[in-house]
């Protein structure tokens, strides 16, 4: 059954759901910004922004009232009715919130031949947004120690993660600044690979082998990096090591081996091996892997959407304008688990089962909360049901060894500066290519 815009915000929406996740730190409905907007067939937009209302109701009636509505925002909490103008509000508090866009990754293939973005080259680099969704989430509890996350997918070509915590939302836009400042993906001027400054936050974090295993198995297994000799090339390329004398005989023997190996996964591990072999010689090479590594895993977010506190982002479950599909929530925990072209409701063909189980993630309990949460249903389900302390025991027993998984010790956090690495040869450095060798036992022709 197809449903329009129109239908689903009307008939569909959560409206509840939603008031109830934006006001659960106390914050006055009210003194809540909501922007709608509008297209009209013949392409005229319609936008209006500062809308306050005292009620999920009223919420619900500004917007399947509004004429051809596409979607709806939220934005900051005011010091009074949101306005544009200073001498009646201000903006003061808004919900801590991140865009991850699958674009802002040029290395990966989204477009068609045309030009415009493909949605199923979209579905099937979701494990990247994930991973990005992952790590995020993972710095932000152990730097900052917000917990309080909700994750959904955009419609299409990424994700937004936002925070809830009551830290979060009180933040500046100082504050923001230095938060996306600290978490952002950023590259070096050659554009090649991960700055140092994402290295040092990996490291303090302990995040290494975490990052290590999504690069091996959703970047070189699903999304096939190493798949070709050509991609293989090009991240031994990114490595940019052939400059240094000290590894002009490690590369030669590397590239060989690697464009030998017959899987992607062995090519990897036999680059890992490799430099891992030349630790005590030139043990800052690790680090450069670790940066090319980190060029593809690590998440690039949107500075703008984070650091503006009178930012409007889209509601949680708006339906995407180009795509129909709602920007429904994701486990929080394994967000690589969820396939959008399967999962993601969507008004081209309504499943109203797809839009209960993403309904069952659009909490704002927190990870922790949501576990304990979890558990106790289930074992109400099964009829098994023991005494509170019992569940908080257990509980408390996971959440103690997820704890023991994520963080390390304090001594850990702190290591020894890397040496620097020999001056590079006065001539232009040499991009590798690969020619098989012909064999001594073909005959000449």
């Amino acid at each position: 059954m197809e449903v329009s815009p129109k239908e689903y915000y009307a008939h569909l929406y959560p409206y509840d759901k939603l008031v109830h996740l934006l006001t659960h730190n106390g914050d006055d409905l009210a003194s809540i910004e909501f922007a709608i907007e509008g297209l009209s067939p013949q392409g005229d937009k319609f936008y209006r922004r500062y809308v306050s209302v005292k009620s999920a109701k009223e919420l619900k009636a500004e917007v399947a009232n509004f004429p051809y509505v596409k979607a709806f925002h939220f934005g900051a909490v005011y010091t009074g009715k949101p306005s544009n103008s200073a001498r009646v509000s201000l903006p003061v508090r808004r919900v801590l919130s991140f865009d991850i866009d699958l674009t802002d990754k040029d290395w990966i293939p989204l477009k068609e031949k045309g030009g415009d973005v493909s949605l199923p080259l979209c579905d099937r680099a979701w494990p990247v947004c994930a991973a990005s969704v992952d790590l995020l989430k993972r710095i932000l509890k152990l730097a900052f120690g917000y917990t309080q996350v909700l994750v959904v997918y955009s419609g299409r070509r990424g994700a937004h993660v936002h925070v809830f915590d009551e830290g979060a939302m009180s933040l500046g836009n100082e504050g923001r600044a230095a938060i996306i400042g600290y978490v952002n993906g950023t590259t070096g001027t050659d554009k090649l690979r991960s700055t140092s400054g994402v290295h040092l936050v990996m490291k303090m974090h302990n995040l290494r082998k975490h990052v290590y295993r999504l690069f091996e198995l959703w970047f070189v297994g699903h999304m096939g990096i190493l798949d070709s000799l050509d991609n293989r090339n090009t991240f031994l390329n990114r490595l940019d090591l052939y400059k240094y004398d000290s590894l002009t005989d490690v590369m030669d023997m590397l590239v060989g081996d690697v464009m030998d190996k017959d899987t992607a996964i062995d090519a990897w591990r036999c680059i890992v091996q490799k430099l891992e072999g030349v630790r005590e010689r030139v043990p800052w090479a690790l680090d450069r892997l670790d940066c090319a590594v980190l060029f593809y895993v690590w998440p690039v977010l949107d500075t703008n959407v984070t650091r503006d506190t009178a930012h409007l982002t889209k509601v949680p479950f708006a339906c995407h304008a180009k795509t129909g599909r709602v920007a429904c929530a994701v486990n929080v925990d394994t967000p690589w688990n969820f396939i959008p072209s399967l999962e993601a409701p969507t008004l081209v063909e309504w499943n109203q089962e797809n839009m209960d189980v993403a309904l069952s993630h659009f909490h704002n309990i927190g990870v922790s909360g949501h576990v304990a949460e979890e558990r106790h249903r289930a074992l109400q389900e099964s009829g098994t049901v023991p005494s509170t302390h019992a569940i908080t025991d257990q509980v408390m027993r996971d959440l103690e060894r997820k704890a023991e998984e994520a963080l390390c010790d304090v001594e850990d956090l702190v290591e020894a500066p890397p040496p620097p690495p020999p001056p590079p040869k006065a001539t232009i450095p040499r991009k590798m290519t690969f020619k098989r060798k012909k064999s001594p036992l073909v005959p000449e022709e």
